[in-house]
């Protein structure tokens, strides 16, 4: 949600002043947009905070005056006044906001727009205001506040066309947080400075009594690459201000719960049957959400997209894939979780040495590596996985019982081994707040699984031809992450 925020939060500030079709100034000559920008945050003891956004375009001056001129021209008719066609342009920038910072996830209320300028043409200056909940979050894990805030303006996380933007951008900005009575300040960003070519970023603060000021100074030159901005600010990461109260917060987050199912059938003559059954069950809103992109795309297109993911994915590890199916579930059950359902028919699908066959799995279905930053979800996702020998069949290696614990955060895996079949159920759960090294201590060393089995000689003979003895192993994880990677992406 961070890069969701720190997108549309610098759309709105660019567009509110420049308008929508910004991107096509300067087809001449290239001009650049100069703005002040304060945003002052403060800080309620429960987390909800007083927000006052303010930002003041002084240039270019003829761009000014255009836009200056379109406001005033709903007076041109007589159907409006000065104030009202003022008013008229309040309203739809405060639209503007709200819809952007909604969108980002910030719940306002009491917003109220305020411009000045217009009337005297000198420059046009825009005042939000509005009662953000919860805006600052605390995180029982860490026992303290966190406050998120952007000194690079969004440009960190934006989009940028190969060619750059037809314009430049300079923009001061200042960041004023005050923190609730009887806070205690723990961190807050440090200075730092970037250069490329004509461009640059610069961030300096300062902090003293319960005020934290942040400051930071952006120079985009017009056409500006993607290269440039990463390298301006790629290396840049300190977004939060964090502080300690003398209370404890209430926590606001929602539950990330997956359930995976992966049944491998071992026939007579050496084929397997791969069934996996993707769950997907909270947050609820996401959940709702990808159902409604599928039924947008086209459930059969989805499907097949599907389809041939997975068959691509197995046929690069190796495995030659005879046949497959996709369904897809839970399309019209509002709070049913979202299923994928997929079946293929594999040779060559395990890895044969020293006389038997391996097969090799993620117990942490890719997690280990996945959490970059705090966690701001519960998360408990679980992987069932069963293995069918044909008779004759017979496992002679097996993962141990592994239970684990960090800060609160699990790692489980049974393993049950019923004659011909094997059970193995493992489970991650990761605390809300969890910090991504406490998540890599946690997991460090369990991400490779492995399973051994013979099949009786005239059995597997018949089924296995010589390369397939030397088929890639099929980690269990790489079907879960490309899974993962479609239907999760926010």
């Amino acid at each position: 949600m961070k890069r969701v925020f720190a997108v549309i939060f610098a759309a709105i500030l660019l567009t509110s002043v420049v308008g929508p079709n910004f991107a096509l100034a300067g087809d001449a000559t290239p001009v650049v947009y100069k703005q002040d920008f304060t945003f002052k945050i403060v800080l309620l003891p429960n987390g909800s905070a007083n927000i006052t956004m303010t930002s003041i375009w002084l240039g270019p001056k003829e761009e000014i005056d255009k836009q200056i001129e379109k406001i005033l021209n709903e007076t041109q008719n007589g159907n409006m006044t000065m104030e009202e066609a003022i008013e008229k342009f309040e309203q739809e920038q405060l639209a503007r906001y709200i819809q952007g910072l909604t969108r980002a996830g910030v719940k306002l209320v009491n917003e109220s727009m305020k411009s000045y300028g217009i009337e005297e043409g000198n420059n046009i200056t825009l005042v939000f205001n509005a009662i953000a909940l919860d805006y600052a979050r605390y995180y029982s894990y860490d026992h303290y506040w966190e406050l998120w805030i952007d000194p690079t303006r969004g440009y960190g996380s934006m989009m940028v066309p190969d060619t750059g933007f037809p314009f430049g951008v300079e923009a001061n900005n200042t960041f004023i947080v005050v923190l609730p009575p009887n806070a205690t300040l723990l961190s807050y960003p440090k200075p730092f400075v970037k250069q490329y070519n004509q461009s640059r970023f610069a961030v300096e603060s300062s902090a003293e009594g319960d005020t934290v000021i942040v400051r930071s100074r952006i120079y985009l030159e017009p056409w500006l690459t993607p290269d440039g901005f990463k390298s301006l600010f790629g290396d840049y990461g300190d977004y939060y201000i964090r502080y300690k109260t003398p209370y404890e917060g209430v926590e606001h987050y929602e539950k990330s719960v997956t359930n995976e199912y992966v049944t491998i059938d071992v026939y007579s003559n050496g084929t397997v049957r791969l069934h996996m059954k993707d769950e997907y069950v909270e947050p609820l809103r996401d959940v709702i959400a990808r159902k409604a992109e599928i039924v947008s795309y086209g459930v059969q297109n989805v499907t097949e997209y599907i389809l041939r993911t997975y068959s691509l994915a197995l046929g690069y590890q190796g495995a030659i894939v005879d046949g497959g199916k996709v369904t897809i579930l839970g399309l019209n059950e509002t709070t049913a979780p979202l299923v994928i359902d997929a079946e293929y028919m594999l040779r060559n699908f395990t890895k044969y040495e020293n006389g038997s066959y391996v097969y090799t799995f993620d117990p942490t279905m890719g997690m280990a590596q996945s959490l970059q930053d705090r966690s701001e979800y519960e998360v408990n996702n679980t992987l069932h996985l069963t293995l069918n020998l044909t008779d004759g069949g017979e496992f002679i290696e097996v993962p141990d019982n592994i239970s684990t614990e960090v800060k609160g955060n699990r790692f489980t895996m049974t393993v049950v081994r019923r004659g011909n079949t094997l059970e193995i159920v493992s489970n991650v759960y990761i605390r809300y707040g969890a910090q991504p090294e406490d998540v890599k201590e946690l997991l460090a060393n369990r991400t490779s699984a492995t399973v051994r089995y013979t099949l009786a000689a005239e059995e597997s003979n018949g089924g296995m031809s010589d390369t397939g003895k030397m088929a890639a192993v099929i980690v269990a994880a790489l079907i879960v992450v490309l899974a993962v990677a479609f239907w999760k992406r926010r």
